[in-house]
């Protein structure tokens, strides 16, 4: 399929003619040279486990050192706590009410334009390298990208054999038979889950030395912290021992994620292009370590989920040790790099982190349908046994959050009738939590301010329909939902 990108190169002189004239315009003042760009995402990173942001009871000295030469953003918020739909946003500009990507089932297709798409059509060289086997190129995150690294070494099982590095999984063709790909994915489940964040940064080491043409945008994806060496078949004090196990690793997973980052951050300084790249550090999500009575991430909207680290350094640290305190989103990552390569804003919702007078709306949506999945039951509608699950809709300001549970049919429900009306209303719960005075949000308010709370949710639902929810899902056989339930992903039967 061939794209039609909003950019053309009589399209950037005329708006670096339009700046240099001083015309009226209300995108943020982009800057004068092309800058490269090197995006590192660290997955299941929570904001509040690294020393910018106050941590203390391990060093990470690298993250340490970007925070200080950099602008570190105090109240970045991912609008869902799921890698792909995530970074989906981050690389569209757009909500998952547009992208429409929402969960594991789901792609990215290809009518949608991503910044790498974007800054390749004006003469950047792209690389992508992932860590981790939800950003395969399968599901649509490579597009755009001239060398795309999603080549996995690790199985997440416990018990799984060695991988033969003699023995690559071939990558699968787009046009590969139900069979292969039922290989495929099941090779890949019990061999090359991820790869170590030694790994990734090897190969990020490795494209720089032998890519010093500039400019160029490069995204570096580390597995980090999330949770490895998962078990089968265990009892549940077992699995509360397994579990407990998890979380202890998880402080030193982070350390050594910044070890790693800080070996990427050393080669970058060394590099003779490193005067003219800015560098953006983030999360694609955090982690629930049981302060809401549960492990792992995906299933609620808690800000151990949604509250993650952002920081940006400029070339010649501009604004060093800048801190941030208004609600910035993940999503606003894709307009920040449009700004550093000197293209003009596309019409999405995402604001350039760069901007010294945004129009920023102060507040962000986020949303959960991984328990459309996890949670769904059998239940009586109207006389009609049907399959429902709950969707989780919220909005994050700098002082409040709102969460809507809202009832749905579950991704396995064959029919496209709709849940009546009178049955979505009256399964709809509503969580208020003043962030001020219960930053552990264990106190709901919404019995208390009626009118912060009905002026949160009219700003929800006027979000809420800004895209349909009736977007097609790829669907996953046997073998690949089994490959992500290796990776700690509950997936329906």
């Amino acid at each position: 399929m061939v794209k039609t990108l909003g950019y053309s190169r009589f399209a950037y002189w005329i708006v670096l003619a339009c700046l240099v004239a001083g015309c009226s315009s209300d995108a943020p003042t982009l800057p004068r040279r092309r800058h490269n760009i090197v995006l590192i995402t660290v997955d299941t990173l929570r904001a509040d486990r690294l020393t910018p942001y106050g941590y203390d009871k391990i060093d990470t000295p690298a993250i340490e050192q970007l925070a200080r030469e950099g602008i570190l953003f105090e109240k970045a918020f991912a609008d869902t706590s799921w890698t792909l739909p995530s970074l989906s946003s981050v690389m569209t500009g757009q909500y998952p009410t547009s992208h429409r990507v929402r969960s594991w089932n789901n792609r990215l297709e290809d009518s949608h334009h991503t910044v790498a798409e974007i800054l390749k059509a004006q003469g950047y060289k792209t690389a992508g390298i992932v860590g981790s086997y939800p950003l395969d190129r399968y599901f649509g995150l490579g597009q755009g990208f001239d060398y795309y690294d999603d080549k996995m070494t690790q199985a997440l099982f416990a018990d799984a054999a060695p991988r033969d590095p003699a023995k690559p999984t071939k990558q699968l063709a787009p046009d590969a038979s139900a069979k292969h790909r039922a290989i495929w994915q099941m090779t890949r489940e019990k061999t090359n889950a991820y790869r170590t964040d030694t790994e990734v940064a090897d190969a990020a080491i490795e494209w720089l030395r032998e890519n010093q043409a500039e400019p160029f945008l490069l995204w570096v994806h580390f597995f980090g912290p999330h949770e490895k060496g998962k078990r089968t078949g265990l009892e549940k004090g077992e699995r509360e021992a397994h579990i407990a196990e998890q979380i202890a690793r998880y402080d030193p997973a982070v350390a050594e994620m910044d070890t790693q980052v800080g070996r990427l951050l050393g080669e970058l300084r060394k590099s003779p292009t490193s005067t003219n790249t800015a560098i953006i550090f983030h999360s694609d999500h955090g982690q629930s370590l049981k302060e809401h009575g549960w492990f792992g991430h995906g299933m609620d909207l808690f800000d151990t989920n949604v509250h993650i680290p952002l920081i940006v350094r400029l070339p010649g640290a501009d604004r060093a040790g800048e801190r941030i305190q208004h609600v910035v989103r993940n999503l606003d990552i894709f307009a920040t790099i449009l700004d550093l390569a000197n293209l003009p804003p596309e019409k999405v919702e995402s604001q350039s982190l760069l901007a010294t007078n945004p129009r920023r709306s102060p507040h962000a949506f986020v949303e959960t349908y991984h328990t459309l999945s996890l949670f769904s039951r059998k239940a009586d509608v109207d006389g009609r046994e049907r399959r429902v699950g709950t969707i989780l809709h919220g909005l994050r300001t700098a002082d409040a959050k709102l969460v809507r549970s809202i009832p749905a049919l579950a991704p396995s429900e064959d029919s496209a009738d709709p849940l009546p009306p009178d049955y979505v209303s009256q399964g709809t719960s509503t969580q208020m939590f003043d962030m001020k005075s219960d930053p552990g949000e264990t106190r709901n308010q919404a019995s208390k301010e009626a009118d912060r709370l009905n002026a949160m949710i009219q700003l929800l639902q006027d979000h809420q329909t800004t895209g349909s929810e009736n977007h097609p899902r790829h669907q996953l056989d046997e073998a690949a939902k089994e490959r992500l339930r290796s990776l700690g992903y509950p997936v329906p039967e």
